[in-house]
């Protein structure tokens, strides 16, 4: 007997599904092919599993921008506040932390993993670990689903593979391909939330400088992306770069040239406070050097390097500062100019920005339009969000959506 659903992916997307499908009654399988479920979910937030994003879903859709749209649905139907709950539900509390991330109490991915793993086995669901699948075929009514030993029949199927970011966890694009068999458009995959590459050469000299708030924008882009930041061997990292690294993925892959974009290191002090500041403690330590007065705002290898862009020597005495020099160097606190190259590598990159086409997809169901028995869920779509909990939150509602979608379907045939 064929299954009524076969989930192909045990990651964060298929184990959600895996937990609804099972409850409705379904014959259900998951097929994985690592030899354990979720290899990126435990890996997620540093191995917190960074669970959401506490906000409304109206905000929720305009965060996700080119996507909102299309998942509207599925965040109503799947809300943070409803993750949360069906974590509490498990004995799983969470925390909100100030920037909204929400995590596990515990502050551990496993205890996420184990839960949706346990959860579905007790609604019935069969795990086949250690199977990839290589080729998915359609006859009538019934997929077939051919693994090296083995052959898999199912009324319908879900593909929760994920998108081809850390292929070490098992992402390495299979979904496109199944999703290419059945006549869907694969929107060319490009590297996102992830380290971005900068031209300066000195950037070098500040690797491993981490700054615990700063603003990052884009040139021809209002939208500010705030959080930590760290300098790498060749350009930024840490939650702010992460998120920049989203809006300019694509002008980047479609080679339309290196994006200038500007730091703010003191995103709360206006740059005429700024400004005063500076006037007030050059005063107050007019034989101290300039770098030296600038540690107490900024780290002091970045407080060298700033001091150094604006004098020949960062010793210079604060005293000795000219006014054009001091405004520059306030200038460059605020409004420090990089121009960006690139993005890490796609393998790198936390998430993939790409996958199968929205077009194809309809929003209320997660089932193809091309092929009637064809569901999708996680990032396997051409749905990506920021860094902070929104890319799990994709996971969570479009694979509950499409698990409730594929047994209703099955049900039918």
């Amino acid at each position: 007997m064929p299954f009524d659903i076969a989930i192909i992916g045990g990651g964060a997307a298929g184990l959600m599904a895996a937990v609804h499908a099972g409850q409705t009654g379904a014959s259900v399988c998951v097929i994985e092919r690592n030899s354990a479920l979720g290899r990126k979910l435990l890996k997620t937030g540093g191995g917190r599993c960074n669970l959401t994003h506490q906000a409304p879903v109206d905000e929720l859709v305009r965060t996700y921008t080119d996507c909102g749209k299309f998942l509207r649905h599925a965040l109503y139907t799947f809300s943070p506040d409803t993750v949360v709950q069906f974590f509490a539900e498990r004995r799983l509390a969470c925390k909100i932390e100030k920037d909204g991330c929400v995590f596990p109490i515990t502050d551990r991915a496993t205890d996420v993993c184990r839960i949706l793993r346990d959860d579905a086995r007790r609604a019935g669901v069969q795990y086949i670990y250690g199977r990839r699948v290589e080729a998915v075929e359609k006859s009538a009514d019934t997929f077939t689903l051919r693994t090296p030993d083995q052959t898999i029949s199912a009324r319908t199927i879900l593909i929760a593979t994920g998108g081809v970011s850390w292929p070490h966890t098992g992402s390495d694009g299979d979904g496109y391909r199944f999703a290419k068999s059945f006549g869907h458009t694969i929107v060319p995959p490009r590297a996102s939330v992830c380290p971005v590459v900068a031209s300066e050469p000195w950037i070098n000299d500040l690797q491993g400088v981490a700054i615990e708030q700063v603003v990052l924008q884009a040139k021809g882009n209002r939208k500010k992306c705030a959080g930590a930041m760290i300098f790498t061997e060749n350009g930024l990292g840490g939650p702010a770069a992460f998120d920049l690294s989203r809006q300019i993925t694509d002008t980047l892959f479609e080679s339309r040239g290196p994006v200038p974009v500007t730091v703010d290191f003191l995103p709360d002090t206006p740059p005429d406070a700024l400004d005063a500041l500076l006037i007030e403690q050059c005063a107050a330590h007019a034989k101290r050097e300039m770098a030296a007065i600038l540690t107490g705002l900024l780290p002091r290898a970045l407080a060298i390097k700033l001091t150094e862009m604006t004098e020949p020597s960062h010793t210079v005495l604060a005293g000795q500062l000219k006014k054009e020099h001091r405004r520059k160097l306030a200038d460059l606190i605020k409004k420090l100019p990089l121009t960006l190259t690139a993005t890490a590598p796609l393998a790198q990159a936390t998430v993939t920005r790409g996958g199968v086409a929205l077009n194809e997809i309809n929003p209320k169901t997660m089932q193809s339009r091309l092929c009637p028995g064809l569901f999708f869920a996680g990032e396997t779509l051409n749905a990506d969000g920021p860094c902070g909990g929104y890319n799990l939150q994709i996971a969570w509602s479009t694979g509950m959506l499409a698990a409730q979608s594929a047994a209703k379907t099955a049900s039918a045939l």
